[in-house]
């Protein structure tokens, strides 16, 4: 099966957002100072346009790279050993950070905590975490 991209367009679609939907983790790529890829994968939370992230360990790598250059994407796929189901996503867009107390952040951290049960009751995510939202400008995907 020859990898093609099917779309680029700057709005999810209804197949796009049920894939989004549907995976557990993305991966968040950002750039060092040096022009490096960083790629780390991360929970997130998917409002149909903007994902969101949180930034519990503010001393984080990517963290510190968002702080220089804000321009990130992220990754999300499946894969199927024959091949026959692959699929994906790759968002392209800037972050931003969220202060504690900002609807915004609120919003991301209610999110967060209705996708993951792990962050209601083993983690206990607060409102004083700093999130990061991802304001995508540009989604590429393949075979959706």
């Amino acid at each position: 099966m020859v990898h093609q991209v099917i779309s680029m367009v700057s709005e999810f679609s209804e197949k796009q957002k049920a894939f989004i939907a549907s995976q557990g983790v993305l991966r968040f790529n950002s750039l060092t100072p040096d022009g490096q890829i960083h790629s780390v994968p991360l929970c997130f939370a998917f409002d149909g346009r903007n994902f969101y992230v949180h930034c519990a360990n503010r001393s984080a790598k990517r963290w510190r790279n968002l702080k220089k250059n804000n321009v990130v994407s992220v990754e999300l796929d499946s894969y199927v050993d024959d091949w026959s189901g692959n699929k994906g996503i790759l968002v392209y867009g800037k972050a931003m950070f969220l202060q504690p107390g900002q609807e915004e952040q609120r919003k991301g951290m209610s999110l967060l905590k209705e996708k993951y049960v792990q962050y209601r009751e083993k983690f206990k995510l607060n409102d004083s975490i700093v999130m990061v939202k991802l304001e995508p400008s540009k989604i590429m995907n393949w075979f959706l």
